[in-house]
């Protein structure tokens, strides 16, 4: 089944998310194969977002799961499996790819996270 994915500029649209250029802080505060989350505004209309890091390469999602819209994580910055190579939501236990954030198994498969795009410059993660 291919992969349905959102309008690339979707997170955009949502209340307090950051402006690109945006800068999240050193790439050296997400541990390597883990996640930090990033949160924007107050309150229940804030802009969640998380970066998963693999070396030097980051990866940026909203923090939504896309079958239930529930934030992912239940713990701070609790984004990946034990064994770190998959995003999990921890509502319902769905895995997402690290690379690209499609569903490959649980009640989402088919769908998936919706990107945030980020880079590192200057040793700084920074919104693309």
């Amino acid at each position: 089944m291919p992969t349905e994915t959102a309008p690339a500029d979707l997170w955009r649209r949502r209340p307090y998310a950051p402006e690109p250029g945006a800068v999240l802080g050193p790439l050296d505060d997400v541990g390597d194969g883990k996640a930090r989350e990033f949160t924007f505004g107050v309150g229940i209309a804030s802009f969640r977002m998380f970066v998963v890091r693999r070396g030097e390469a980051v990866y940026g999602y909203v923090n939504q799961c896309p079958h239930y819209s529930l934030p992912l994580n239940h713990r701070p910055d609790q984004f990946l499996t034990r064994s770190g190579d998959k995003i999990m939501c921890t509502q319902h236990l769905a895995l997402f790819r690290v690379e690209d954030g499609a569903c490959l198994d649980g009640a989402c498969e088919g769908r998936a996270l919706d990107p945030v795009p980020v880079e590192v410059r200057g040793g700084q993660i920074v919104i693309g």
